[in-house]
């Protein structure tokens, strides 16, 4: 069936929940030959898939084909940290690192620093609520704007 068919439509919800759970499970996305081994999918039905879920920013892709970001996680370790327990993702921002325990309704420390200094500013999250009671969070660029230049942003 071509794009955006009901066929389409079930496989990238497959996918997406896959990947979710590959990624809650292994601190890791998971690669596109696991993805189509895990879902019995040919790698390039897999891509097919990951750039339709792209379209909505949710899941965006590296050059190679690969998954950089499945919101609110990073792909690729950055400089933001989140432990939740004994388990370790990344945010690809300070907005994206807050929303991992948001989405778990976890307790976690988001490892964060000072952009122009790299002073230590770690974020306690306990019960919903953030418990540092100093710090600034600047976002440099409207929300509006943010896919204009993701990496950027």
């Amino acid at each position: 069936m071509a794009i955006g068919t009901k066929t389409s439509s079930t496989f990238d919800q497959q996918l997406r929940l896959f990947v979710y759970r590959y990624l809650l499970r292994h601190e890791k996305c998971p690669r596109v030959a696991e993805m189509a081994k895990g879902l019995a999918r040919s790698a390039k039905n897999v891509r097919a898939g990951l750039a339709r879920l792209s379209e909505s920013h949710a899941f965006m892709m590296q050059e190679d084909g690969e998954l950089w970001r499945v919101a609110p996680f990073s792909c690729i370790p950055t400089g933001f940290p989140v432990r939740v327990g004994r388990k370790l993702w990344f945010g690809n921002c300070i907005w994206d690192a807050l929303g991992i325990p948001a989405m778990l309704a976890k307790d976690a420390r988001i490892g964060a620093a000072c952009a122009c200094c790299n002073y230590d500013m770690p974020i306690e999250i306990r019960n919903g609520k953030a418990q540092t009671t100093r710090g600034l969070i600047h976002i440099a660029v409207a929300a509006r704007e943010w896919y204009k230049d993701v990496v950027f942003t």
